[in-house]
């Protein structure tokens, strides 16, 4: 009888301790909620830039460079003094241009080739704010969603006595890109943040995107790129 008793008394005293455990995590969680809901701080704004853009791979001759444009929305939600999220939204152009040379049947040309590819860009990255609360590096995925792709080529005649049916020397061939792909990049970079008053600031960022897929199914030409991106947020809730 005594032993049935303690194992009685050992099972209800588990019992207990496991609702009390219950209990103490659930006060712990409601104690705690307020504070990290007091924490978090979300900014809103727009953003401006511009990309220097490589565009490289066997379908093109030679690499090619170029300067594109950046606008669009910006989110900041920032859980901690140090750590948070930044989500760009924005319409991102990548262009390139490249030159080269050529003969056929005893024609010399030159060729200028401007490649374009613009998408809508999603780009979700952590950040971490050094203790000074000026600098900051920043490191995540960047989705893609084509919008348009596109080619300019201008062939010009060099060698003397030689045009194109047209009568002229110069001749220039404007193409359309098919099956664009989803573009899929992985960023990271730094950037400066000025606190202009208690609800506005000011970033200036630099982050580098390799670009993990091809522009094109069919095509192995991949871009990566060196981004310049200016935004202006405003603080919400304070």
């Amino acid at each position: 009888m005594c032993s049935v008793t303690s194992g009685l008394s050992t099972s209800v005293q588990r019992k207990a301790l496991r609702k009390m455990s219950v209990v103490l995590i659930i006060g712990a969680c409601l104690a705690f909620a307020p504070k990290a809901q007091a924490q978090i701080e979300l900014s809103v704004g727009v953003a401006v830039g511009t990309n220097y853009s490589i565009h490289s791979g066997s379908a093109l001759p030679k690499t090619a460079t170029g300067l594109g444009l950046i606008i669009g929305g910006q989110a900041e939600m920032s859980f901690t003094r140090s750590l948070g999220i930044v989500t760009t939204i924005s319409y991102d152009n990548r262009i390139g241009y490249y030159s080269d040379n050529g003969s056929d049947l005893g024609i010399d040309f030159t060729e200028d080739v401007l490649l374009s590819a613009s998408y809508i860009s999603i780009e979700p990255m952590f950040k971490y704010v050094f203790p000074n609360r000026l600098f900051y590096v920043v490191s995540g995925p960047c989705l893609g969603i084509a919008v348009q792709g596109r080619s300019e080529t201008t062939t010009n005649i060099v060698t003397p006595g030689y045009s194109f049916p047209t009568g002229y020397a110069t001749q220039t061939v404007k193409g359309t890109l098919e099956n664009m792909n989803s573009r899929f990049e992985w960023k990271v970079g730094a950037g400066y943040g000025y606190q202009i008053d208690k609800t506005t600031r000011l970033n200036f960022q630099l982050t580098y995107g390799h670009g993990l897929t091809k522009v094109a199914k069919d095509l192995d030409w991949k871009v990566n790129s060196l981004t310049l991106l200016g935004s202006f947020e405003f603080a919400l809730g304070r």
